[in-house]
């Protein structure tokens, strides 16, 4: 199988784990026939030649696509399509680009050089595992322990989780439950109400011990056979506003994930709990009421799990109005709490948040019709047949969400 590494990045430089996975690879004698890398902001020569140099390099820089534009445009998109599908406006405007966008682009290259498998890392994930409380890791054969299992003809997606701390730092204040409800995020309750941060941190075990069909991808963990694209949607993800500012909704993943098992495309969970440095300081024990960093990192966080979460209870049918009306209640009554215990009056503007996100939720909609149909053209030009459907949840009403 002919196999491409992907990262996406807004700096491309030494910061990045990258080199650990490519000498991973040499290592363990596997191959890695491309690189992908997917950048917004700007990139080190001298890093950039270090990777020519160890491996074939494909380095796209967002919205400064000359050839790659044309090769999208090739596919049957027109100009307009293609813009609308691979080019992100707030890069100019705020300096943001949306998750997605970085990797379908990948996700293109990679289909474009006729690649067989893709593998998606993070920059601050490692070829490792943390495997007890001592800090022991072992290192781990990345690439292999993936495609044994990718070599069975009826999977097509492989992903796991992650070793280190927790994506949310240990915290407990009063009302904290309804606060992480109106995130959607109460099944984290268990781990994070610990101020030792004990149980913040996941451990990881070798041998693979628990394998499991799963719809639930994870893109810094994560390999998918190109064939399967043919029925499978692409990323998705979006901004929104809150007050004067512009985020970045999370979850660019989900989409996939949750069509793969409508589908019935296999997918496994693969317990592979690779290290995550989660706050760049492992072992450290993050605390989110002194440090500004970590303070800033769940702040933002929670705006995209907002973001992500109307759209994601939208797609997933039911009342997704109900589901936001009683989320912005929990976080009206929760997020005042919130802003004490952390000393920061921002998590105050989070009912305002939801608001705005739900508001939005018909121009994401449209977004996510239009990344489909765009992905769709492309994949119907290399596979043939029918490209993937987008429809998930019924149509919004003729009036608008409201």
């Amino acid at each position: 199988m002919k196999t491409a590494l992907a990262v996406i990045t807004k700096y491309v430089n030494d910061n990045m784990s990258l080199l650990e996975f490519l000498y991973n690879a040499k290592r363990h004698g596997r191959t890695i026939d491309r690189l992908i890398i997917v950048y917004s902001h700007g990139c080190e020569s001298h890093y950039v030649k270090r990777l020519r140099e160890i491996v074939e390099l494909d380095l796209i820089k967002v919205n400064g696509f000359g050839e790659f534009e044309d090769k999208v445009k090739a596919m049957g998109l027109s100009s307009e399509e293609c813009r609308k599908f691979i080019y992100a406006p707030t890069l100019e405007s705020h300096g943001i680009v949306p998750y997605s966008k970085y990797r379908n682009i990948a996700l293109l290259q990679a289909l474009f050089t006729q690649m067989d498998v893709i593998f998606f890392i993070d920059t601050d994930v490692y070829p490792r595992i943390l495997l007890g409380a001592n800090g022991h890791m072992e290192e781990i054969d990345y690439f292999g322990t993936h495609l044994k299992y990718l070599q069975e003809s009826d999977v097509y997606v492989t992903t796991s989780d992650y070793s280190g701390y927790f994506i949310i730092p240990p915290m407990d204040f009063e009302h904290i439950e309804g606060f992480m409800e109106g995130l959607q995020k109460e099944s984290a309750l268990p781990i994070i109400k610990d101020i030792t941060g004990h149980r913040c941190i996941s451990y990881g075990s070798l041998g693979n011990k628990n394998v499991r069909a799963t719809d639930k991808f994870l893109g810094g963990n994560l390999a998918i056979k190109l064939s399967a694209m043919e029925h499978l949607p692409p990323f998705f993800s979006s901004t929104y506003h809150v007050g004067e500012e512009v985020v970045l909704t999370r979850g660019e993943d989900t989409i996939m994930g949750l069509f793969a098992g409508q589908r019935h495309i296999k997918a496994l969970d693969i317990d592979f709990l690779i290290f995550h440095d989660t706050f760049g300081d492992f072992p450290n024990v993050p605390d989110i009421r002194r440090e500004q960093r970590i303070k800033d990192r769940f702040y933002y966080a929670c705006l995209g799990w907002i973001g992500r979460n109307v759209f994601y209870n939208y797609i997933r049918g039911g009342d997704h109005r109900q589901i936001y009306e009683h989320q912005k209640e929990l976080l009206a009554k929760t997020s005042p709490h919130a802003a004490s215990h952390f000393m920061d009056e921002r998590f105050l503007v989070l009912p305002e948040a939801i608001d705005t996100a739900y508001m939005n939720l018909e121009r994401i909609v449209d977004e996510y019709r239009e990344t489909v149909l765009g992905f769709g053209k492309v994949t119907k030009t290399i596979f043939g047949g029918e490209p993937c459907e987008s429809a998930f949840s019924k149509p919004l009403p003729a009036g608008g969400i409201w």
